[in-house]
């Protein structure tokens, strides 16, 4: 085995375990339950029963919808259709039942709990392990960085603690992608098309948005065929795009089909969606109007924005530059569109938030289509990249650990004080009485930690050590994101604008604490300084082994030359 092959599976095997860690430490968290994950566990609950009706659980969830005197869930039922298994086995071994007698979480939280490991932990590792594949193959030794900080440092994290269907969707919207990525560097086969499909469909039945997902797929599927293809003549592409169109779109409708066979059996008709049944619902399509710009702007910068609380994912604007400049146009176009494509459906929305969470939650599926383009930003601007990774894992490790589901963006400066105070969301250590406080989340924290440490690992110190020019940037790069963080969506109106939507639609905009007019400031201090710190460590790090390394040398060379004097003295004296 050469020292290349030796390298490249060391660090496959320390990839791997940091996405392990990762899972392992999202898994730790038992979230209280709202409206959202009450409604999907009440849909999985009824149909494990044999019938779509909630009405038994009604009073749990207020995400429901009134049909012909009973009431059903108003999600998709994809997560509830998959998670019957899961939930069988659950039922198996009592859990629901011991679930309803404990009191540390309410409407069987510790059941929604071990049923979200299944789906909404194991998709995020899922996740992560596609991300890291297709980084390392666009950028060698640059996937597992790219993964990390995706799954650590985005909205990844904190849905993946609780049972929302979107870390479900997003990871059958993108299998799918990576899968019609695969095929065009293998001779043409049908039933990858056809099976890509059937996860593209799946993922609509899930969460009905990935159909904008499964329609960039789409086009991405017939763009061109495997590599060499445009040699072919004219008619010759012509049909084999028409059969790749048709056996992907056969996996499409095989996906959609138990959302059709669901709806048939709920409201007597395949075509008829619960979301029909709400009133906010009735105007434009599904509550769903032309996109505002002005919305746009605050699903991104506001204090609950999406690049605010993950700013690595400017990057990802970089890297699709990379990856088209790469050669790699179809791909990187099919990312731009899925993103754009989210971002506009998401700025028509009546409700662009969803209610009460860390951040903008519908846009959460097209988050793993710009993990792939960090892997080659981590390579070309690794000072930054490192800065606002970290920055990004700070920002969202303390929205999960301490109150993930928040109304309105002022609410972000609970997240500061809540960590200073140890006031954390239920564990399995304080669930089960063992430990509270720091002590019960120290799992998570070193989770997370572990995490980050075995990515820079996978990545080596000679992928990631920096140069006095990438320290620089790095730490002008982290600097503006946190002036920005602190002062602008205050400063700006930003935040202003989005709670006074907020409040047409019904919520409210006032804080639960007044924490002042910059709700953020705290935890962006504290995230500028592990940034900085950590920038510190990738600049010292390689520098102090590199001298270790020397320092170990010389002492060998002398060692070596020492024995060598004591044997030519022997000789001589022989």
């Amino acid at each position: 085995m050469t020292a290349q092959t030796t390298s490249a599976v060391r660090s496959r095997r320390l990839g791997i375990l940091a996405i392990v860690c990762l899972a392992l430490a999202a898994a730790t968290v038992m979230q209280a339950s709202g409206w959202n994950q009450s409604s999907h566990y009440a849909l999985t609950k009824s149909i494990a029963g044999g019938s779509p009706i909630i009405d038994p659980y009604r009073k749990w969830t207020g995400d429901k919808a009134r049909f012909e005197g009973h009431w059903y869930s108003s999600r998709a039922p994809g997560l509830a259709l998959l998670s019957v298994p899961a939930y069988a086995g659950l039922e198996l071994v009592g859990a629901p039942a011991v679930a309803a007698r404990a009191d540390a979480l309410k409407r069987e939280g510790e059941a929604i709990w071990a049923l979200g490991l299944w789906a909404a932990v194991l998709p995020l590792a899922l996740i992560l392990v596609l991300v890291r594949r297709l980084g390392e193959r666009v950028e060698p030794g640059f996937g597992t960085p790219a993964a990390v900080a995706l799954g650590a440092g985005t909205l990844l994290l904190p849905f993946s603690t609780m049972l929302f269907s979107h870390v479900l969707s997003a990871a059958l919207g993108f299998a799918a992608f990576a899968l019609l990525w695969r095929k065009r560097s293998r001779p043409p086969r049908l039933v990858l098309l056809a099976l890509a499909g059937l996860l593209a469909g799946l993922g609509v039945a899930a969460e009905y948005p990935t159909v904008f997902i499964a329609a960039a797929l789409g086009l991405y599927a017939i763009s061109r065929g495997p590599e060499g293809a445009e040699s072919m003549d004219r008619r010759p592409r012509i049909v084999a795009a028409v059969r790749r169109g048709l056996a992907y779109s056969a996996g499409v409708v095989a996906g959609v089909v138990p959302l059709l066979a669901y709806d048939q059996w709920a409201f007597g008709s395949p075509t008829h969606l619960a979301y029909a049944e709400l009133k906010a619902h009735n105007s434009g399509f599904f509550g769903i109007g032309l996109p505002d710009p002005g919305v746009a702007v605050e699903l991104l910068l506001s204090s609950r924005g999406l690049l605010t609380l993950a700013p690595i994912l400017l990057l990802a604007l970089a890297g699709i530059v990379l990856l088209a400049r790469r050669g790699l146009r179809a791909e990187a176009y099919t990312i731009t569109g899925v993103a754009l494509a989210y971002l506009l459906y998401n700025a028509g929305y009546f409700l662009p938030f969803g209610g009460e969470v860390p951040g903008p939650r519908f846009l959460i599926s097209a988050l793993p289509f710009l993990g792939v383009p960090l892997a080659l930003a981590f390579r070309r601007l690794p000072g930054p990249a490192i800065a606002l990774a970290l920055a990004s894992t700070v920002m969202m490790a303390t929205a999960t650990i301490t109150d993930p589901l928040i109304e309105n963006e002022a609410d972000t400066g609970l997240w500061g004080p809540a960590l200073a105070g140890g006031q954390f969301q239920q564990t399995f250590l304080s669930t089960a009485g063992i430990a509270d406080g720091w002590l019960a989340s120290a799992p998570f924290v070193l989770g997370i930690g572990a995490a980050l440490v075995l990515a820079a690992g996978a990545a080596g110190p000679e992928r990631l050590g920096l140069s006095v020019r990438q320290l620089g940037f790095g730490a002008v790069a982290v600097a503006g994101w946190g002036l920005f963080a602190i002062l602008a969506p205050t400063a700006l109106g930003i935040d202003a604008s989005a709670g006074a939507r907020l409040v047409a639609a019904g919520g409210s905009a006032r804080p639960e604490v007044d924490h002042g007019a910059l709700p953020l400031l705290e935890l962006c201090l504290l995230a500028l300084v592990v940034a900085l710190t950590g920038l510190a460590v990738a600049f010292a790090l390689p520098r102090a082994t590199a001298r270790l390394q020397a320092v170990a040398g010389a002492r060998s060379r002398g060692r070596r030359s020492l024995r060598l004097r004591l044997r030519r003295a022997r000789a001589t004296r022989a």
